[in-house]
């Protein structure tokens, strides 16, 4: 084999892998996108301001806590959070984004951290089960700071 011959074959080998990554990543994308259709089957559509005023507006929390808390959920989750709700559980109905990102917690919490400028510990993390929860949380955080 020439030299010439072993860089087409070569070329020729990582056009096919990038081809294969690139159709699993569509494949990937197309499977998440189901699921978070399947998660939010028969849910309206919520403006950040509608789903502050239906789950938090009687409960002295912010509406930039929880408008902030939403978009960091769409921004690390890759998401439209357009149909979240308070009750939605992060180990129940919500688990499946852990399937294709594994460290989107830690990644939800930093930013969460930075984004509040609050500190959240692991333990207080792992007890929170609910997006409710969460945003009660953030709320007490930022109200201490």
């Amino acid at each position: 084999m020439t030299v010439a011959q072993a860089i087409v074959a070569s070329i020729a080998v990582l056009v096919i892998v990038v081809w294969m990554a690139r159709r699993e990543i569509r494949a990937q994308k197309r499977k998440k996108a189901q699921k978070i259709d399947d998660a939010f089957s028969g849910r309206e559509s919520l403006t950040s301001e509608a789903f502050y005023e239906r789950y938090f507006l009687g409960l002295g929390v912010k509406t930039d806590v929880v408008a902030g808390i939403r978009a960091i959920l769409e921004k690390q989750l890759d998401a439209d959070m357009s149909r979240l709700r308070a009750e939605d559980a992060f180990t129940q109905n919500l688990s499946f984004f852990w399937d294709f990102d594994s460290m989107a917690n830690v990644e939800i919490v930093v930013a969460l951290e930075e984004h509040f400028q609050i500190k959240i510990t692991d333990s207080e993390a792992e007890k929170t089960r609910t997006v409710s929860e969460l945003v009660q949380l953030v709320s007490r955080k930022v109200g201490h700071s």
